[in-house]
């Protein structure tokens, strides 16, 4: 805007000059003749003021010109300025990022690490308690063996001692003291009876197998061996039985 302001200035100039130069001759003729007398000095005169004034102004336009292009540089540095100032902010946001996915990344693995050393001892553990369980397992076998053929072996010298023998003959003499002999009852009744007791001598159940008999002679039977409960206690608990078979021979 300054530069067109002193180009207009100028041309203003120019052309109130040219039209001086223009208008004088047509004047000249009626002037007096002592003013047509004086030199035309005052011409050449202006004409200097006009080249100083066009100097003048042109150097006010060179010097608007360099001040134009100081502003532009000037914008120029500071849109660069700014440019660098913003490349380096995204520089320095996105080195931020980049620490803080790899610190991400970083705790993730850590994590997982961890995660997978805890499935590691939590398998070794179950793996160690499956073994301590088979090993007491085993040994609870072995004892429950060597129980078992102790058990075997006392009850076998019980046996080898009549002493289960008996102890069938007191609980055979416990039910026949119950019983109730019907009157369907032949002579020389014989009955097998599967009989299960408690570890006190309770009668859990008593059921006739095998029998001579009929039913009345049957149903006398289990209820003799229910009256007669609690059972007698063996002579030895090696010849203790939960489940035994009695043959009933009331004639014997």
């Amino acid at each position: 805007m300054r530069v067109g302001a002193v180009i207009w200035a100028f041309v203003l100039h120019i052309a109130a000059l040219l039209a001086l130069i223009v208008v004088l001759p047509w004047r000249v003729d009626r002037l007096p003749a002592a003013a047509l007398a004086v030199p035309i000095q005052g011409v050449i005169i202006d004409q200097a003021a006009i080249e100083r004034e066009k100097a003048k102004l042109e150097a006010a336009a060179r010097q608007e010109r360099l001040q134009q292009q100081r502003e532009d540089r000037q914008r120029r540095e500071a849109a660069e300025q700014q440019r660098l100032a913003d490349q380096r902010e995204k520089q320095r946001v996105a080195d931020e990022q980049r620490a803080r996915d790899d610190a991400k990344r970083k705790e993730e693995q850590r994590l997982a690490d961890e995660r997978a050393d805890q499935a590691r001892k939590k398998q070794e553990a179950e793996a160690q308690a499956r073994r301590d369980r088979e090993r007491a397992a085993q040994k609870q076998r072995e004892e429950e063996m060597q129980l078992a053929a102790a058990a075997e072996a006392e009850a076998a010298a019980a046996r080898a001692a009549g002493l289960q023998d008996q102890y069938m003959l007191m609980i055979e003499n416990a039910v026949k003291s119950k019983w109730q002999r019907p009157l369907s009852a032949r002579p020389g009744i014989q009955c097998v009876v599967n009989v299960v007791q408690l570890p006190t001598g309770d009668v859990v159940s008593a059921n006739v197998a095998q029998c001579n008999g009929d039913d009345a002679v049957r149903r006398s039977i289990e209820n003799a061996v229910r009256e007669a409960s609690p059972l007698p206690r063996p002579p030895t608990q090696a010849v203790f039985s939960r489940t035994f078979t009695l043959t009933f021979a009331p004639d014997k």
